[in-house]
């Protein structure tokens, strides 16, 4: 396996994350420092992919920098996905600052696309310290190298009709309940408190189901995360699934989604989409990311919030973070460049956008993006739930694995037998292996045989 851990030095200085007493933003600090050598006139291309939003709000950022740095000039080149913006670097397309899928990171590298970033950081005092979190730096590093600074994430939780459940009415009669913080914002729940919350709320609103989950491994993995499955053998570079060694939180989550209207079928959803079924009511929960609360905001009546996956124990998701190329037009002003996009400031205006997720943790846990005045109420869950998440594969390897595995995971969903469910997950787990690249075996030197005397 290529990637390391990071080295203890790359840790530099703690910083805490104290918030200002108003304004709902952290406490102004000093911006990384750029270099104190003013570059030449030069012109710098910015690589992004994603919502109209968000590329809006990079070009109004890349605008700002010119304005503050008149001698450079960034250009931001889009693409609709960050699959396509991938191709096109891997293609020969010229980028000084990339926004990169964690797991395109490694290749990129090896293809000597991209360039470590964390010396050339280092040397713009940019902090390492409480702000990132040791996995995600580790996510981005080879070879003990921090190829790309930690960006933004995207862990999936459950999003819950509020107004569809009265959690105090089943707590009088005593049903297995979620529980609350103080402030009422819902704090998590179990297997057995999920599935009686929604099947209660099936039996008290005429035409809804708890929720949708499509039959096959992709959809099932953030389930399973919570549940307190394994997913792979190695986060990084997997060989193989694991499930086989997570029976048992397999077992309790079919068991959970097994119960009374819990699960909708297609039917169920009469022709709308899971989200369409959740929007207008009909659906009690539903998994997703947070590209979806700016819509719920606009849905008028709707009563929600975010819940972390069932069982409590991880989910899944992935990083993006922002990469230097391997030969930009001026090293030191793409550098002050991705100094610049990595500050406070500039990560707090991603955030205002309502379709990112910083890495950034001393942002996360600020009103700015927590927004205690607006749905969800419970906002926290998106930061909160990041430490424990599982790191998905690549793409082509999850369209890949999900193609194999789709008759286990089928019949996983409708076995009525413990042992059957381990019968599946040592099925998918022997059917991943022919996805995965795997170890090439080590042959042993034959012992060396004396001649005989």
């Amino acid at each position: 396996m290529r990637r390391t851990r990071l080295a203890t030095a790359l840790m530099v200085t703690v910083l805490s994350a104290s918030l200002a007493a108003c304004g709902g933003e952290p406490a102004a600090k000093p911006s990384p420092s750029p270099t104190t050598k003013a570059p030449a006139k030069v012109k710098l291309v910015f690589g992004v992919s994603g919502h109209k939003t968000l590329v809006d709000t990079y070009k109004q950022l890349a605008a700002e920098y010119t304005q503050e740095v008149p001698n450079v000039t960034v250009e931001v080149k889009s693409w609709p996905t960050e699959d396509q913006l991938a191709a096109a670097v891997d293609s020969g397309e010229k980028v000084d600052v990339v926004l990169t899928p964690r797991a395109d990171v490694e290749k990129f590298a090896e293809d000597k696309l991209i360039q470590p970033v964390d010396t050339l950081l280092e040397a713009r005092n940019v902090d390492f310290g409480d702000k990132y979190s040791r996995e995600a730096m580790e996510d981005f590093s080879v070879d003990r190298r921090l190829e790309c600074m930690p960006y933004s994430v995207s862990p999936q939780v459950v999003y819950v009709n509020t107004g569809l459940i009265d959690f105090e009415a089943m707590k009088e009669e005593e049903l297995p309940t979620p529980s609350f913080r103080a402030d009422g914002s819902l704090r998590g729940w179990t297997l057995e408190q999920f599935s009686s919350a929604m099947t209660y709320a099936a039996e008290h609103n005429k035409g809804v189901r708890g929720t949708y989950v499509e039959q096959n491994l992709s959809s099932m993995m953030p389930w399973l995360a919570g549940a307190g499955a394994t997913l792979f053998d190695d986060p990084l570079a997997p060989t193989t699934t694991a499930l086989g060694d997570s029976a048992g939180a397999y077992e309790e989550l079919v068991a959970a989604l097994n119960q009374p209207n819990v699960l909708a079928s297609p039917k169920d959803l009469g022709g709308r989409t899971p989200f369409q079924a959740f929007k207008q009511g009909r659906l009690v929960a539903l998994t997703g990311d947070r590209s979806l609360v700016s819509e719920l905001r606009a849905t008028e009546g709707a009563e929600w919030d975010v819940m972390p996956m069932p069982g409590g124990n991880g989910t899944t998701g992935d990083y993006a973070g922002l990469c230097m190329g391997a030969a930009p037009a001026d090293p030191d002003a793409a550098a002050d460049f991705l100094t610049y996009l990595i500050s406070t400031e500039s990560v707090v205006k991603m955030v205002r956008t309502g379709h990112f997720v910083p890495v950034n943790s001393e942002v996360g846990y600020a009103p700015v993006f927590t927004q205690p005045e607006r749905n969800p109420k419970n906002a926290r869950i998106f930061t909160d739930t990041v430490r424990d998440m599982q790191v998905l594969p690549e793409a082509a390897q999850l369209a890949q694995l999900q193609k194999v595995a789709a008759a286990p995971v089928r019949g996983s969903l409708t076995a009525e037998e413990p042992e059957q469910i381990e019968e599946f997950a040592a099925q998918i787990d022997a059917l991943s292996k022919t996805v995965f690249p795997q170890p090439t075996p080590t042959t042993s030197p034959s012992p060396s045989i004396s001649p005989s005397s």
